[in-house]
């Protein structure tokens, strides 16, 4: 690893410039999945979403375009964000890397997959509803007025064959276990990945 430094707006929180420093970029490659590489790539995506070096907005984030690309983006944010974000305050570098994390492309799939059932869990009760497999549903088919969306009808038909097939202990709702048996067999894990 050379010893070079890369020009960094807004490593540790303050609003003033510093710089990304190879320990730096060995700190993050320890604390999370990314590599070198990928964290050299991400600092570039970072820089190019702060226009005004005091870090990055949740807006900003969501224009990262490996989420706002990504059909489950948008549900994704919502998790990644840290409360400080939410209450408006800025994210950093490091904050933005840490957050991003179980996208890495090495994280583990059991990591992503956790965090994925997370997203779609709205309201927190650790189990998959019908309204939460309504929204994980509708984000991996066609938007309503393109082509090959779902009615309203044909959704709640999807659901309900989803809940008879893989609601194993029959309340209505699906399990962490039972969630990964539903979307073993589609690319809904590769949308937890970043294309770096």
């Amino acid at each position: 690893r050379s010893s070079q430094t890369l020009p960094l707006a807004v490593m540790e929180g303050s609003s003033t410039a510093s710089t990304l420093t190879s320990s730096d970029i060995d700190e993050l490659c320890v604390r999370t999945p990314f590599t070198e590489r990928e964290v050299k790539t991400l600092w570039k995506e970072f820089l190019a979403l702060d226009v005004d070096h005091k870090g990055l907005t949740v807006d900003q984030m969501g224009e990262l375009p490996q989420l706002k690309y990504n059909v489950i983006g948008p549900q994704l944010l919502s998790v990644v964000v840290s409360d400080k974000a939410k209450k408006g305050q800025r994210i950093t570098f490091k904050e933005f890397i840490l957050s991003l994390a179980v996208f890495a492309p090495e994280a583990r799939r059991e990591t992503k997959l956790k965090f994925g059932f997370k997203a779609f869990d709205t309201d927190n009760d650790s189990a998959l509803g019908r309204l939460d497999l309504m929204r994980l549903v509708r984000c991996l088919t066609p938007p309503e007025g393109l082509p090959n969306a779902l009615e309203q009808k044909t959704l709640e038909t999807v659901v309900e064959q989803i809940l008879v097939e893989a609601d194993l202990d029959g309340d209505g709702s699906l399990t962490y276990d039972e969630f990964v048996k539903v979307v073993e067999g589609t690319d809904f894990y590769s949308k937890l990945s970043l294309n770096l």
